[in-house]
Order: structure tokens, then C-alpha cells, then sequence
């Protein structure tokens, strides 16, 4: 029985020494997955030029991200991504210490996109809001827009960037993914000649090219060069915008509603309702409409929604936020 005892242990012994030297050979072998080398995930170079876009998960439908288009916004969904960009802002020094009016009233940035003609412009105006247009460059449709701008105060500027929309991109000089550093350069230098006077840009479309991290960080350093201040859309939710802006060390500045996906004047009236809430509770929201004849009519009605925020320009709200 002693022998037989002695014999089990012996064995037991030599399957612990096994197998402790397997755990110490396979300890200094590279792990093979997908993107990670070594055990360590691989990352790229954030400065170079990239024409990959970012595989976060399905697209979003152009201008309409998910989230707005169902049920007029998820009110909860905004609020943790709210939470997430304050937390953001705190940790990068960019948050302000007020984002009221100085007599205290929340501010409602109100921007109309995809203004190309002087009717529009003029019913824009004709608006009892400070709304700020966001003006084309010219196009072979559209040549005028440097002039329609010229003295305008408050403005921006909607810069085509490539969607996943062949449609859409067909507009005059998109800006794609695809191109290298000198064309976007030249680019923005012609978008300040053509509009001297301007000092905002938010993208027109652009779910692709807001989505790639190098080519954003490309045209984010150019439109800082030339004194271009830049709005995300955000027109998808896989926009690559607030890194870059981090990156750069400025303000990351978003739309928070899409107030005419659906346009008719109720339903634009309701998503007008959700950008007050969120001014009301944050001290300011950026709602972003076009020129449609639903939109400007509700606009018309709203006096009564807008009663409790302040609309502000755009340039009005970022001095009084930045002071600059």
C-alpha cells in the first residue's frame, strides 16, 4: 500500500511540474487576435493621413443619426452623452464655468443648413429669432453665396464632406476621404478667400469623412490655420470630431437636435420642444434645421415653445461661453 501511496504522489508531482512549465513557455508567446500584437493592442499613428473609416458599428442614415429619427430623440440617451462630453470638457480645461445668457435665461442656438439663395436668406431673416444661416460654398447651381454673405454678421459656413450617399457627394469640391493633405489645404484656403470675413464651419453631410480620424485631423489643423472655428453636425454617431478637437486642444462644439427629419410642422415643433428641454437643463442646446417650407412655418409658430431660452447666433454663444 506504502509503494502503491508513494507511486500515486510521484505522479500527481509530475503533472503539477508539467504543467506549471507549460503556463511559464506559453507566458512569452505573441497572443494572435484580430488588431492586437503581443498581448498589446496596436495603435496607429493619429497624425497620418488615414482612408479607413472607423468600424464602429452599423451607419447612421445621413444628416438623420438613429437616435433623433426614432422617437424624436431619446431624451436619456442624451443626457448620458451629455454627462460624457462634460466630463470631457472638465478633464481638457474646455468647459465653461456658465453657459447662461447674463440674465440668466438658457441660450438656444438655432442654425439653418444648406442656405444657397438670397429667398432663403431673406425668410431666414424675416424670422422674430436670431437664427444663423450656414451658407453653401458657391456651386455651378449656386455661385453667388460669397456675395450673399458679404455683410453678414453672423453666419457659417456648410462645407460638403463625403457621405455615404453617392447622391450627396456629388456636390461641387467634396472634400473626401481619399484626399490627400495639399488638396484639403488648398481647399480651406480658397473657402477663406471666397468668404474673408467668416470664422465658423460646420459640415454639410459627412458621416465618412467625420467618421476618419486622419483625414478630420487634416482639415481640423488647416480651418484652425485660417481661423475657421468647426461644428460637428454630428451626422453620424460614429463622428471622430471631439478626439480631434481634444487632440488640438479647443472646444469640441456639436448640434444636439435635428429639429425637421420628419417635416411637418408638429413634428418639427416637438423636436423644437426637446432642444428647449435641454437648454433649460444644461443652460444651452445647438438645433439645427434647413430651409423648408415646414420648418420656416413652424418656426413662425413657435413663439410660445421659445418663450423660457434666448436665442443666440452661433458667434454669440461661443464668445459668451469661450470669450473669444
Amino acid at each position: 500500500m506504502r509503494r502503491v501511496a508513494l507511486s500515486i504522489l510521484g505522479l500527481l508531482t509530475l503533472s503539477t511540474l508539467l504543467g506549471f512549465s507549460f503556463l511559464i513557455g506559453t507566458q512569452g508567446e505573441p497572443v494572435s487576435v484580430s488588431g492586437v500584437k503581443g498581448g498589446v493592442v496596436s495603435s496607429p499613428n493619429r497624425t497620418a493621413h488615414s482612408n479607413k473609416v472607423l468600424e464602429e458599428g452599423p451607419g447612421v442614415e445621413e444628416e438623420y443619426p438613429r437616435e433623433e429619427k426614432v422617437g424624436f430623440g431619446l431624451e436619456d440617451l442624451i443626457a448620458k452623452t451629455k454627462k460624457r462630453e462634460i466630463k470631457a470638457e472638465e478633464r481638457n480645461g474646455t468647459r465653461s464655468s456658465t453657459h447662461r445668457a447674463p440674465h440668466g435665461k438658457p441660450q438656444l442656438v438655432l442654425i439653418i443648413d444648406d442656405v444657397s439663395n438670397p429667398h432663403q436668406l431673406a425668410a431666414i431673416r424675416a424670422l422674430p429669432y436670431r437664427i444663423t444661416p450656414s451658407i453653401f460654398p458657391p456651386s455651378k447651381m449656386n455661385r453667388k453665396t460669397p456675395a450673399m454673405a458679404r455683410g453678414l454678421k453672423h453666419y457659417l459656413i456648410h462645407l460638403p464632406l463625403e457621405s455615404g450617399s453617392p447622391k450627396m457627394n456629388r456636390f461641387t469640391k467634396t472634400l473626401f476621404v481619399d484626399d490627400g493633405p495639399a488638396r484639403v489645404k488648398a481647399r480651406v484656403e480658397e473657402i477663406r478667400r471666397l468668404f474673408p470675413e467668416a470664422h465658423y464651419v460646420n459640415n454639410h453631410t459627412g458621416s465618412v469623412f467625420t467618421s476618419n480620424y486622419g483625414a478630420m485631423y487634416h482639415l481640423f489643423g488647416d480651418l484652425k490655420k485660417e481661423g475657421f472655428i468647426f461644428l460637428d453636425s454630428r451626422t453620424t454617431g460614429h463622428s471622430a470630431v471631439r478626439r480631434v478637437a481634444a487632440d488640438y486642444h479647443v472646444p469640441y462644439l456639436s448640434r444636439d437636435v435635428f429639429i425637421d427629419n420628419v417635416q411637418n410642422r408638429g413634428a418639427i415643433l416637438r423636436q423644437l420642444k426637446l432642444a428647449v428641454r435641454i437648454a433649460k437643463k444644461r443652460g444651452y442646446a445647438i438645433a439645427i434645421g434647413h430651409p423648408h417650407r415646414a420648418t420656416l412655418e413652424a418656426l413662425r409658430h413657435a413663439g410660445k415653445i421659445l418663450e423660457g431660452v434666448e436665442t443666440v447666433y452661433f458667434d454669440e454663444f461661443y464668445r459668451s461661453r469661450y470669450g473669444r
